[in-house]
């Protein structure tokens, strides 16, 4: 088992802010957060966080910033939700440079427990009621959740607001394909 406490050996770690006077610093330990030791006995003075009126520094940019204490700002470490992202993305990618196996493994256990998923899946979750065979041509072997003409998702995600069970269709590819690709009528298919 390997731990933390190790030196940086990288050269081109990743610089951090230190958590007192957001000052730029070079990590030579991975649990390093204070630039100096002037500002590490800082914080140790009153040991209890950063005063929220006082304000905090951000881990990923720097900067400094006032968290709102009514949206649970004494948790805050980051100036906004694009620093708050490209940290944890950060956090992330470390981690599975680390454990490259970890991915797989966790997809592997996943549908183990919850099977395969699809939209399908969940469209049939939310309306149990829902056609299990081609709404045109009857095939069950496959399906596929096709937009109705007035309701074409035109480049949207695909959500539940815009996947209802009045909003779409079921279909099999090759119908589903007919009429998006092929410009076929619905009428022509049997769909009202």
């Amino acid at each position: 088992m390997k731990f933390m406490n190790k030196n940086i050996k990288d050269k081109k770690s990743r610089i951090k802010y230190c958590r007192i006077c957001g000052g730029k610093f070079s990590p030579t330990r991975s649990w390093h957060r204070y630039c100096s030791k002037k500002c590490k006995y800082a914080n140790a003075k009153n040991r209890r966080t950063i005063k929220l009126d006082e304000g905090r520094y951000c881990r990923q940019c720097g900067k400094k910033f006032y968290p709102q204490w009514k949206k649970g700002g004494r948790n805050f470490q980051h100036c906004s939700l694009k620093c708050s992202t490209k940290s944890a993305r950060e956090s992330r990618c470390k981690f599975f440079k680390k454990n490259p196996n970890k991915h797989k493994e966790y997809h592997k256990n996943r549908k183990n427990k919850v099977g395969t998923d699809s939209n399908l899946l969940r469209f049939y979750l939310r309306y149990p009621n829902a056609p299990k065979k081609c709404q045109a041509c009857g095939e069950d072997r496959v399906l596929d959740i096709s937009h109705k003409p007035k309701f074409r998702r035109n480049g949207a995600w695909r959500s539940a607001k815009n996947t209802t069970i009045d909003r779409t269709w079921i279909l099999c590819p090759t119908c589903h394909a007919l009429i998006d690709r092929k410009h076929y009528n619905p009428k022509d298919l049997g769909l009202k």
